[in-house]
């Protein structure tokens, strides 16, 4: 149906000026009317508008990987290339983020970037390969975001908790850790053997923990 600019321009909520600028640069054709007016075609310029429309609100998928501790670079490795072959095997638009930090951090670069993203709804899809990839407590927070946002949450090994023991005590290890350095400064020799006791207790648990997990795999 061949229509006048004004008719076109009313039903996208556009100016006169860009259904021109359109057919200037191209996208959209008119037809002259024995008079000299120009004419469109509604089908063929609602199509271009929402082919505009799509590839401005066109959203990705993340991948989101991360480790504790730097020396578990190759781990981080691992999961990075599990992600990026799921979303690629889906044949998705993605980008992969990473953060190195404990799980009881919220101040990460990687995780400042994904909220912003899902904030900016610019995410579809948010990867992870285990659920406490994200962070250690408060991973419902982020969740609750992208189901506001309308952002699908995968998880791959959701059944699984990887080595859930080990990182816990890690992440204890590191908040103990600050605050050792805070109390040692007051050289409180009773201080530093109650840290001294807590850590031991803790590194005692973890090696409890290992070989629990080691005799379970062997009974598997």
């Amino acid at each position: 149906m061949k229509v006048p600019i004004g008719v076109i321009a009313k039903e996208l909520g556009v100016q006169d000026a860009t259904i021109r600028r359109w057919e200037k640069e191209g996208h959209i054709r008119s037809e002259r009317t024995p008079g000299g007016h120009r004419r469109y075609d509604m089908d063929e310029v609602l199509s271009y508008a929402n082919q505009k429309k799509k590839k401005q609100v066109e959203k990705i998928a993340i991948g989101y990987a991360r480790v504790s501790t730097p020396k578990k670079k190759d781990d981080l490795e691992r999961q990075k290339q599990v992600l990026e072959l799921y979303c690629a095997a889906k044949g998705w638009k993605y980008k992969i983020i990473e953060d190195i930090g404990s799980g009881l951090n919220y101040n990460k670069k990687g995780l400042h970037e994904l909220i912003r993203l899902i904030e900016l709804n610019k995410v579809n899809t948010l990867v992870l390969t285990y659920k406490d990839r994200l962070l250690r407590f408060g991973s419902e927070i982020i969740f609750e975001m992208c189901r506001i946002h309308g952002v699908d949450v995968v998880i791959l090994n959701e059944d699984e908790q990887k080595t859930y023991e080990e990182e816990l005590v890690e992440d204890v290890l590191a908040i103990i850790t600050v605050f050792s350095a805070k109390l040692y400064g007051s050289r409180s020799h009773k201080k530093k053997r109650m840290i001294d006791s807590v850590q031991k207790m803790i590194m005692e648990e973890k090696g409890e923990a290992n070989v629990e997990r080691e005799e379970g795999e062997k009974t598997e």
